[in-house]
């Protein structure tokens, strides 16, 4: 097991146990199982087995892939052309209005390590506000 797909995983097992107002006590009593095993699973100690990640995700109300998968919304954003760098850069209207940044004069390079490093920082402030 990767331990990206160990990440994935850990971090969508907590956003479903928040959405659904669940505790791993409560899903422990559910499954029938320990809660050590479910706090194993939620801390990132251990990985159920496919059986047990079927049985997760019925109690939780959910698919499978919903636990495994990487969500759209966290994948991360590399720009890898100036132009889409600067594409993205221009529709961001906080930036454009405070950035205090001259496209003109950087370089390609330069321009996607910005859009790059907005698009982090975009990201780090998303999962800080959301509920």
């Amino acid at each position: 097991m990767s331990n990206r797909a160990r990440d994935i995983f850990v971090e969508n097992f907590h956003t479903w146990m928040l959405n659904k107002k669940m505790t791993q006590s409560r899903l422990a009593s559910i499954l029938g199982l320990p809660l050590s095993t479910i706090s194993s699973w939620y801390n990132g100690q251990s990985y159920p087995r496919v059986d047990s990640m079927q049985r997760l995700a019925d109690a939780l109300g959910i698919s499978m892939r919903d636990l495994t998968d990487e969500r759209e919304d966290e994948k991360e954003t590399n720009f890898s052309s100036a132009e889409d760098a600067v594409k993205f850069i221009l529709e961001q209207p906080m930036v454009a209005q405070f950035g205090g940044y001259d496209l003109d004069k950087m370089t390609d390079e330069e321009i996607i390590e910005f859009a790059n490093d907005v698009a982090g920082m975009i990201e780090l402030l998303g999962k800080k506000y959301k509920k």
